[in-house]
């Protein structure tokens, strides 16, 4: 049994509990409910980075990816949310095709050459690597998005309080962006560890949601 297992489904309880949690704190908000939502998203990753680590199916590989798939475009929701905006149901929609794509790939038996390795702390995938070329042009771009909109959504502000939000909410994206950005450019040698690498930044993300989350509370920021 190597370390990685034991950091994964340790994530995997506490974002869980902090997704009650947020759920919890006023179900009937918009935002609450989708930082609850995206807190499971990430826990659901690392409980298919533990089942990696402690099963010999393939199935998990496949699973990981998908999640992943969908969270550059919950990046895009989670700004909309916070500035406010509705969008109609169909362009929402389409915010979520490149997601559905890469989902639908990588379930196709090409996408991966083999199954995921679980090493001595990150796992290391094998993906395709066209695929994986498309893959972060694709998280690039909607994380770069996300953190356009929060600046406009902060530059738009009515307040100083809804300010400080909107760079709290940039302060998450961040988290993920420049991961992104170091290890797809500058550090290439960590793109097969790349999911991983970037997933264990997902706690700090859960951390701050919970900053998120009391700010908004404090100063009485309803989103319904």
């Amino acid at each position: 049994m190597c370390f990685a297992p034991y950091i994964s489904v340790s994530t995997f309880i506490v974002e869980l509990l902090l997704a009650v949690y947020f759920f919890l704190l006023d179900s009937k908000d918009k935002l609450n409910r989708f930082i609850a939502l995206l807190s499971l998203s990430l826990g659901i990753y690392q409980l298919n980075e533990f089942f990696i680590c402690t099963t010999t199916t393939g199935l998990f590989t496949r699973s990981a990816f998908a999640v992943t798939a969908v969270l550059p475009a919950m990046a895009i929701t989670y700004a909309l949310i916070m500035w406010r905006k509705r969008l109609k149901w169909h362009l929402h929609a389409m915010i979520y095709l490149p997601a559905v794509f890469f989902v639908v790939a990588f379930s196709l038996p090409w996408s991966f050459k083999s199954a995921a390795t679980c090493q001595s702390v990150f796992i290391q995938y094998y993906l395709h690597p066209l695929l994986g070329k498309f893959y972060g042009l694709y998280y690039l771009t909607y994380l770069f998005a996300a953190v356009v909109l929060f600046y406009f959504a902060a530059a738009n502000a009515k307040s100083e309080v809804e300010k400080r939000l909107f760079y709290l909410g940039i302060l998450g994206i961040a988290m993920f962006v420049v991961p992104t950005y170091l290890f797809l450019i500058f550090l290439p040698g960590f793109k097969l560890q790349f999911p991983s690498v970037l997933c264990e930044f997902a706690l700090l993300l859960a951390i701050e949601l919970c900053f998120v989350a009391w700010y908004k509370e404090r100063h009485k920021l309803y989103y319904r």
